[in-house]
């Protein structure tokens, strides 16, 4: 097959090029916001979960282990239906062992940040430890609680017909709307002494980005101080202290609000690619440089900065002396229509070469 040099570093932008400067003329633009990088402490989702029983599959299910048979015993004595008793006072199990159409389940629902009212709704999943199939059963009334090791609070009770998602998974599915809560769940977002604690995103938890965000509080006028000093403080690359100023003393919830909406400016760069290897993803930043480096990858053999590529494809050549950035060699590989799969290899050869001006994260 005849070879193509392919400049990269030389890569036309006449067609791409003024798009990738209308793109980042538009992020110098962006519009950025505090609730965009962070959330408020005691505003987290929050999950419930217990074991249960779905009846009424197809022979599907796992009647024939001891510990359903346990649990379906005790929920029978619930019901008033005791089941025969040994000369140790332990129910005679061997009356169960013929039921095929019942499962034990690991049942969760996942409460908003929110929080949630006594009478709301919410979908619970299911998942079945031995069960092969929870096709068409009946999940019986389930006592839900918290994640907190020791606290035996009902705070929701789940119930009803169960539904697939994945024909293919028929050991997990859900509940829709199945799981009522029996007791209010607050998630208080002030501490002890009356402030506020933001949480960054990981993905932008910085010493630089918790500094920005204190700057940018402190200096939104609405937000002032009796004492004249700023009210945010930045602890660390994640946290924030934020005291609530006199305008919203008596306004707490407001304030957040008006925090999470304060503007940012956007970072000067982005330089971080992701790649998310099982949907065969990736996202690259606009400012991810690459260096001179050679790379065979399979019958492809790439040089960054002489660039050469096997197979042929036509670019607009437009020398601006500028690094050379990941993202032309990406569009490089799929006009050749690359796989994804092998892209993805590619990227990490680089990093793995130290040719990668960036930060790589792998999901």
């Amino acid at each position: 097959m005849q070879t193509d040099r392919l400049q990269v570093w030389k890569l036309a932008w006449l067609g791409l090029g003024l798009v990738l400067l209308s793109s980042r003329a538009s992020l110098l633009n962006a519009d950025h916001r505090i609730g965009d990088i962070c959330r408020i402490k005691g505003q987290e989702e929050n999950i419930l979960h217990g074991f249960g029983l779905v009846i009424g599959l197809k022979g599907t299910g796992d009647g024939d282990l001891r510990t359903t048979q346990r649990a379906l015993a005790r929920y029978m004595e619930l019901l008033g239906h005791r089941l025969p008793t040994g000369p140790s006072g332990q129910p005679l199990l061997d009356e169960l062992k013929n039921v095929k159409n019942v499962a034990l389940v690991y049942v969760t629902a996942t409460i908003p940040p929110g929080g949630a009212q006594q009478g709301d709704l919410l979908d619970c999943l299911l998942s079945a430890p031995s069960a092969k199939s929870l096709d068409g059963g009946y999940l019986m009334l389930t006592e839900m609680y918290t994640a907190i090791p020791g606290d035996k609070t009902v705070y929701a009770l789940a119930k009803g017909l169960v539904s697939l998602d994945d024909p293919a998974r028929p050991q997990s599915g859900r509940v829709p709307l199945g799981c009522q809560l029996e007791r209010k769940v607050e998630n208080r977002f002030l501490t002890r002494d009356g402030k506020l604690l933001l949480v960054m995103h990981k993905d932008h938890a910085t010493f630089q980005t918790a500094t920005d965000v204190e700057r940018a509080i402190n200096q939104e006028p609405d937000f002032a101080s009796n004492t004249g000093g700023g009210i945010a403080r930045a602890i660390d690359p994640v946290t924030i202290e934020v005291a609530i100023p006199p305008a919203y003393a008596d306004k707490p919830t407001l304030f957040a609000a008006t925090l999470l909406s304060t503007r940012l400016a956007p970072p000067p760069v982005d330089t971080r690619v992701i790649i998310n290897e099982r949907k065969q993803m990736f996202s690259i930043g606009a400012d991810v440089e690459i260096s001179p480096v050679a790379i065979m990858h399979k019958n492809r053999l790439i040089q960054i900065g002489d660039q050469t590529v096997n197979e042929a494809v036509a670019f607009d050549i437009r020398g601006d002396g500028s690094q050379p950035k990941l993202t032309s060699l990406v569009d490089a590989l799929n006009a050749l229509k690359v796989p994804a799969a092998d892209v993805i290899d590619i990227i990490k050869m680089l990093k793995h070469k130290r040719a990668l001006f960036g930060e790589l994260i792998l999901e």
